[in-house]
């Protein structure tokens, strides 16, 4: 009974090997679509800690601050991004914030509100903000927290 098992298994092995088998082939279409989903990453390289306030600029109503912010944007959004700004509070009033030739008046209120855009550009975007603090009415001299927070968003 083994022997006749093992013949039959020997038999098997030579028909297969005798004769090949062949895949069969078939054809077809294959669709893909890719989505990008549009990214923007705001990088802070500098900023003021603080900022002093005079007596002379209480007297004059702002502080000037050139070169407050400087920073790098890298973005894949086609429409471009926008810098927002939060809502500076107290001893200022406002800041007018200037970048590329453009200004914004960033104010108390609606957060984040207030925006500078730029267009798509591949690669990396490095500027500097440009801010002029307005000073409240009824503010001291002295050294206050930097006022100004800046976030990067794609359009």
């Amino acid at each position: 009974m083994r022997r006749k098992q093992a013949i039959q298994l020997v038999a098997i092995a030579l028909i297969a090997i005798a004769n090949p088998v062949y895949a069969g082939s078939s054809t077809g279409q294959l669709s893909v679509t890719v989505r990008v989903i549009a990214r923007t990453i705001l990088t802070v390289d500098s900023q003021p800690a603080s900022v002093s306030v005079t007596a002379d600029d209480i007297a004059r109503g702002y502080v000037d601050v050139p070169q407050a912010v400087a920073f790098r944007v890298r973005s894949n959004a086609r429409e471009g991004y926008a810098l927002a700004f939060q809502p500076v509070e107290f001893p200022f009033s406002a800041a007018e914030v200037q970048w590329n030739g453009r200004t914004a008046v960033v104010q108390s209120g609606n957060p984040w509100a207030t925006s500078l855009t730029h267009p798509y550009q591949q690669g990396m975007t490095a500027g500097t903000l440009v801010i002029r603090l307005r000073v409240s009415a009824g503010a001291e001299p002295g050294t206050y927290s930097w006022p100004l927070q800046v976030a990067a968003n794609s359009l």
